[in-house]
């Protein structure tokens, strides 16, 4: 992860900005699907809801970054990949709009 000159590789970089696009896409639909639910409020402070919260967005976040790494590995460049990205807000933002 780290260089030997003490700085950040750049694919650890893309690596970590990833899992947080897919953190942040998980939380969101967390909260979008708890409101289209109509789930009360002390269901988000229980058990069920600290579980949905504390699991879905990391996994998310794994599975993109994962997924991202692996297109990257195999040689897809910036502009395949920016796309990939754009198209996964695109479609948060869509599913929030709801």
């Amino acid at each position: 992860m780290l260089a030997r000159s003490g700085r950040v590789s750049p694919f650890a970089v893309f690596v970590a900005g990833t899992f947080l696009l897919g953190w942040a896409a998980g939380l969101a639909i967390v909260l979008k699907v708890w409101q289209l639910a109509n789930a009360p409020r002390w269901m988000l402070f229980s058990g069920v809801g600290y579980v949905t919260l504390m699991l879905a967005p990391p996994l998310t976040g794994f599975a993109f970054a994962r997924t991202m790494g692996r297109l990257t590995g195999r040689g897809f460049g910036g502009a395949p990949v920016g796309l990939l990205g754009l198209g996964l807000l695109g479609l948060v933002a869509g599913f929030c709009a709801l």
